[in-house]
């Protein structure tokens, strides 16, 4: 249980911010945070890139940051899609069928 008597840093718990770096992940809010941990559903990695606006929440005691997400454009409902930049995509369609964007290769093979 969180101590109401401890100090807090002020901030919003949440907040949007851009990506100022994306290996070490610094995002400008009200001024630059670095080095901040980026959560993800289990089993999926993800990276912001530089100029990403990100959803940044801070938690526990001390308001730690994450970067809990990215805002993103509006979708299909009930759809899925995962993708990069350069046009590469995975389409997980409400009907139920799939596609694939880009080139594909299984297992080192392109196919």
């Amino acid at each position: 249980m969180a101590n109401r008597n401890q100090p807090t840093l002020g901030e919003p718990a949440a907040e949007l911010g851009q990506v100022t770096l994306d290996r070490e992940t610094g995002v400008a809010l009200a001024g630059e945070r670095r080095g901040l941990p980026v959560c993800a559903p289990g089993g999926y990695r993800w990276t912001p890139a530089r100029g990403d606006t990100v959803l940044v929440i801070k938690t526990g005691t001390e308001e730690a940051p994450c970067v809990a997400g990215q805002v993103q454009e509006p979708g299909e409902p009930g759809e899925v899609y995962i993708s990069v930049a350069a046009g590469a995509g995975i389409r997980l369609k409400a009907d139920g069928s799939v596609q694939i964007t880009g080139k594909v290769t299984v297992n080192g093979k392109e196919v």
